[in-house]
């Protein structure tokens, strides 16, 4: 069980990542096989309004309730629908091939769990859906602009690259990136990206 510091933070009026989308999605989100997207670890809301936006059938999963009002917030502010659903991941029941795509934006736990929800994400995922996702990489330990301060929390790519290692790779991207997002990310962040597609079962 994560403690849930996550309830307090979100729980401020402002929203604490800001309401634009990860520049990543911004750019690269109407890539994603239309139909069913579920956000993991969505925070305030921001991912899944502007997949939403898009025209997407968007399912967020946080486990701060106060993230999911923002997000509920939010969507009425941009006039879109985005169904909100209360999971700790680390006793969620992941589905087998239920969604056309799997978001996942700085979503941060430890090496076990992000082993577990990994797994759980391509069991999810229908064929040729898509993982799509923007992490901290263990190197961003040292440029201290934004993510967890311990070195476990953070990603070691070849983990994502192990658990779809039959699957089609359209994007997979280690390195610099500048973030302004709100109050807690801001400067050159090192990251890894990716856009999966799941080839079978």
């Amino acid at each position: 069980m994560m403690t849930n510091h996550w309830h307090e933070r979100f729980s401020d009026e402002r929203y604490m990542y800001g309401k634009e989308p990860n520049a990543f999605i911004a750019s690269h989100g109407d890539r994603l096989p239309k139909g069913k997207v579920l956000c993991i670890a969505e925070g305030e809301g921001r991912n899944a309004v502007h997949l939403a936006k898009l025209g997407y059938d968007v399912t967020a999963w946080d486990y701060a309730q106060s993230g999911l009002d923002k997000t509920k917030r939010l969507a009425e502010e941009n006039g879109v629908n985005v169904t909100t659903e209360l999971h700790d991941l680390a006793d969620v029941e992941w589905g087998t091939d239920e969604w056309d795509a799997i978001v996942h934006v700085f979503g941060h736990f430890p090496r076990e769990l992000q082993e577990r929800t990994l797994a759980g994400i391509r069991q999810a995922l229908k064929p040729g859906g898509y993982y799509m996702s923007e992490l901290y990489t263990e190197e961003q330990l040292a440029y201290r602009t934004g993510g967890p301060g311990s070195l476990e929390m953070l990603y070691d790519p070849k983990l994502i690259l192990q658990t779809f290692p039959t699957d089609f790779i359209h994007h997979f991207y280690i390195g610099e990136v500048y973030r302004k997002e709100g109050l807690l990310h801001e400067g050159d962040s090192h990251v890894v990206q990716t856009m999966i597609e799941k080839r079978d079962r």
